[in-house]
Order: C-alpha cells, then structure tokens, then sequence
C-alpha cells in the first residue's frame, strides 16, 4: 500500500512538471512575427516552406532563422568568390572583391549572433544580426550592375534576417 501511494505521489510530481514545462515552451505566434517583418509575405513563405519551424517555441524559431541566415550567406559568399574570379571588367571586380570581405564580416556578425542567441541574449543578438546585414546592404549597394541571382540572393538574406530581429525582439 505504501509502493502504491509513493507510486501516485511520484507520478503525479512527474506530470505536474511536465505540464508546468509545456506551459513555458509554447507555440510562437508566426502571423504575428510575419505582421511586424520587412517583408510580409517573404516571411510568410518562408515560415510555411519550412516545417521546423510548424509549432516551433520563440527560441527554436530564432535557431531555425538565424542558421537560415548563416546559410544564405554562406552561398551568396560563396557565389561571390566565384564570380569575382572570373569577372574581367576590373570595376565589377574590385565590387566583388569588396563584397567578399563584407560577407566575411557578416559570417563573423552571424557566429556573434548565434552565441547571443545560446546564452540567451536577444538583445545581443539583435545588434549583431543588425551588423550582419549592414555588410549584406554595402555590398548590395556597391554591386548595382552585378549578377542579378547574387542581388537576388542579398535580398533574401537581408529578409531573413529581418524575420531573425523581428524574433529576437521578442525573446
């Protein structure tokens, strides 16, 4: 009789901190973050293209999005280098060249961001995601006349991103 009671005693600890740990990881509200992003409807296709991101808490949609970005720029850099060693017209070059050195600035503002984002600092991440995509903007302004998939692809960064601040905003 004393196994059974300590059984009940125990099992009902146990749901009652399940129950209290649910509470606290609820479901992000994804029209709401999408209402308040750079680009609505971007980040609408986005968050439906993506199935992780389907019933996801406010941290693990920030995860999700911030290593989006971290992807997105990883192939625009990658585009880049590539481009600007076959570019001969020597100002497209040198915007490429420049471009790659912002690119690498914004990687390194990105692994800033995901530290801010492990120790649970939204508002460091928020500046190093804002830093992130000033790089991303100097090279987009300076390459008016580039590759038109590399201003595509700036862009789709730059609208991660925003979806990524409007997230760490609400952290």
């Amino acid at each position: 009789m004393a196994t059974y009671m300590m059984n009940n005693v125990l099992v009902s600890c146990l749901m009652f901190l399940v129950i209290i740990g649910s509470l606290n990881a609820k479901a992000a509200d994804i029209k709401a973050i999408c209402g308040k992003a750079k680009n609505p409807s971007f980040c609408t296709n986005y968050m439906k293209s993506n199935p992780k991101t389907s019933g996801a808490d406010i941290k693990t949609l920030a995860t999700i999005t911030l290593g989006s970005a971290q992807t997105s720029a990883s192939r625009v850099l990658t585009k880049i280098q590539s481009l600007a060693t076959k570019e001969t017209s020597p100002v497209l070059k040198k915007g490429y060249t420049s471009c790659v050195e912002q690119y690498k600035n914004t990687i390194s503002s990105l692994d800033e961001a995901t530290k801010s984002l492990t120790s649970g600092d939204g508002q460091g991440m928020n500046i190093k995601v804002s830093a992130a995509m000033e790089g991303s903007t100097t090279c987009q302004d300076g390459l008016s006349k580039a590759d038109p998939s590399v201003v595509k692809d700036s862009g789709d960064f730059q609208n991660i991103c925003g979806i990524v601040l409007v997230i760490s905003n609400m952290m």
